[in-house]
């Protein structure tokens, strides 16, 4: 009886959902969801480009369960360095030099952009779709981490795991090793920069990197293409959707290939 009821507590969820013993669980691999906010899609930072990407990262929310799964923002102060209106005479897409944060004679080259993605504004926010799976994922189903970057004023972080100048590491690592992740599926915007910077540091930590490209997005496909080529230099493995969840087959889709 006791062995019973232990059994059904670990089998069902209050809904009747089977969630230790799901047949759609990817094991050990965890999905990032990268900067997918209202800026990057249709705001001060948006590309017509942005919103095909979203499907996609439904698609792998609805149909698929991960163990972890982390959801980057930027989240700027109103007077970051990224932005172009902390430099005077500067526009966006110019460039200032930057001082370390902890070694004042090594120089970064900052890119500046329009002001984005500032802390309770609708442009910090993550797409309306992409919140909403999210938030019916948080809690019983999947550990859902939210990694707000980018905060200090002094240095930019397109990397979910760091800032550019490895001044300040996020909890994503330490968070990934308590879950077991080996692999790491990233998704998100945009490709060049923080899609980038996450995935080469997910390398360069250990991890199993793949990007999905039908699910990530930038300006435009010559910039996407070559950012791609970069990141398979570094190791990342490139596919689109179809091909990732043709050599990823749930448990569930496995059995029934075989029994055909």
């Amino acid at each position: 009886m006791w062995a019973y009821s232990i059994i059904g507590l670990l089998a069902f969820s209050e809904f009747g959902r089977a969630v230790p013993f799901s047949s759609k669980l990817h094991k050990n691999t965890a999905l990032a969801i990268i900067d997918v906010q209202n800026d990057f899609i249709n705001g001060s930072l948006g590309s017509p480009r942005a919103s095909a990407i979203l499907p996609k990262i439904y698609q792998l929310l609805d149909n698929h369960e991960w163990p972890f799964i982390v959801a980057s923002q930027d989240w700027h102060p109103p007077d970051h360095v990224s932005f172009a209106s902390s430099h005077p005479g500067k526009v966006s897409g110019d460039s200032v030099n930057d001082s370390f944060v902890d070694t004042p004679t090594k120089i970064e080259t900052q890119t500046l952009y329009a002001d984005h993605c500032i802390p309770e504004t609708w442009g910090a926010e993550i797409e309306r779709g992409v919140q909403t799976r999210l938030h019916s994922l948080e809690g019983y189903y999947t550990p859902v981490n939210y990694i707000k970057k980018a905060q200090d004023h002094r240095v930019d972080s397109y990397s979910a795991f760091a800032d550019n100048q490895y001044h300040r590491f996020t909890t994503l690592h330490n968070e990934l090793s308590l879950h077991s992740i080996e692999t790491l599926v990233v998704t998100g915007l945009i490709t060049n920069a923080c899609v980038r910077g996450t995935s080469i540091d997910g390398i360069k930590l250990g991890y199993e990197v793949v990007l999905i490209e039908d699910a990530t997005e930038t300006i435009s496909a010559e910039i996407k293409a070559a950012a791609i080529a970069e990141l398979e230099g570094w190791g990342v493995q490139v596919l689109n959707l179809t091909d990732w969840e043709s050599a990823n087959p749930t448990p569930s889709k496995l059995r029934r290939r075989r029994e055909l």
